[in-house]
């Protein structure tokens, strides 16, 4: 028989929204400063990750680690390091496919160096414990849009079977995604797949729309702002747009302190209850402090979510990820098959608080 967090454990899961350097651990984090001579302090180094929240009177955040990391790898076996230790950390949780994110044109190295590198240390992983892992370079939407354009251009001249398509992330606040259309469309002209982060920190539901419209995004990242209208959020729905949402997204727990409000309140909640195809992610996994256990946990036990609507999250992150269809009904049958008998085993299912139940997928 299985307690919940063993089901949660090791029922199969899909993770399509992991920004690869969010996964690095503290202690990599020292090592490679340590190997490069750079300072970096254990407390500076705590400071990027919220599990040290309480030692710190500041936290950088993910974004900061970000620009933090990426100067300090600078060797392809540095990229490796990390894939092998984060898709480890991924298959323990598991997680049995993921969809990285990575900015090309924030390293130093070439981009078609880091690929080969972390595509040799992706079929290391697919061969050791059986997860299969992808890349989808990312826009560094700080920079200018010039450099999104030279970004698509190297995967052009260099495509890889690991290599998917592409993302937009960091902060949209003053680059939204319509400033980078050209990039986006020669993307698509070249047939790779295209998502991005849009309306996330509580940014307007526009950015939604436009990366729908003009840009042509087949998923979403985030998007928490298009329940704020009604019409956009039934379209999502009917057209089933995949949204990839992040139950420790940290401005809504700052907007809502208080853990009943953040509960009661939270985007993720309205997009299931409006029957929106949602995926949990863990986005920024150690700099979050999550990992792909704690995300359901935070489904069931804050979001309302029963195991019914566990299983429909699993279905849509199968049904969203960018493999070929013959694969995901493969998935489809192993995987929920795997989900039904080892529910089976549960001592007994999830008690759900009736003022936060939410019904979503199909009932039993």
């Amino acid at each position: 028989m299985l307690i919940l967090s063993e089901f949660l454990t090791q029922i199969p899961k899909a993770e399509l929204h992991y920004h690869l350097l969010g996964g690095v651990r503290m202690m990599t984090m020292l090592d490679l400063a340590k190997k490069y001579d750079v300072p970096l302090t254990e407390k500076e180094a705590k400071s990027y990750y919220r599990a040290y929240a309480h030692e710190n009177e500041v936290m950088k955040g993910g974004i900061a680690a970000l620009h933090f990391l990426y100067p300090l790898l600078r060797e392809t076996v540095d990229y490796q390091r990390v894939a092998h230790e984060v898709l480890e950390d991924a298959k323990n949780t598991g997680i049995r496919y993921v969809e990285f994110f990575w900015n090309p044109n924030d390293t130093n190295l070439p981009y078609k160096d880091v690929t080969i590198a972390l595509a040799e240390a992706f079929e290391q992983a697919e061969k050791e414990w059986n997860i299969s892992a992808y890349l989808i370079p990312s826009i560094n939407r700080e920079k200018p849009p010039e450099e999104a354009v030279e970004m698509v251009q190297w995967m052009i001249d260099y495509p890889h079977e690991r290599v998917l398509g592409i993302g937009i992330d960091y902060r949209e606040d003053h680059a939204p995604i319509e400033n980078f259309w050209k990039a986006y469309r020669l993307a698509e002209q070249n047939g790779l797949r295209l998502t991005g982060h849009c309306s996330e920190f509580g940014l307007h539901w526009r950015n939604v729309e436009t990366g729908l419209d003009l840009i042509n995004l087949e998923r979403i990242d985030h998007g928490y702002t298009v329940i704020e209208n009604p019409e956009l959020t039934a379209r999502c729905t009917r057209l089933g747009i995949p949204f990839t949402v992040v139950p420790s997204n940290t401005f809504f727990m700052k907007k809502w302190p208080d853990h009943k409000d953040w509960q009661k309140n939270h985007p993720i909640r309205q997009m299931a209850q409006a029957g929106m195809k949602i995926i949990p992610a863990t986005d920024d996994w150690h700099m979050h402090d999550t990992n792909g256990v704690k995300c359901y946990e935070v489904m069931i036990n804050d979001f309302g979510f029963d195991l019914d609507g566990v299983r429909q999250c699993i279905l849509n992150g199968i049904d969203s990820a960018w493999q070929s269809e013959s694969l995901k009904q493969e998935w489809r049958y192993h995987w929920m098959k795997e989900f039904d008998d080892l529910r089976a085993q549960l001592v007994e299912e999830p008690k759900i608080d009736p003022e936060l139940h939410v019904q979503y997928g199909p009932r039993t």
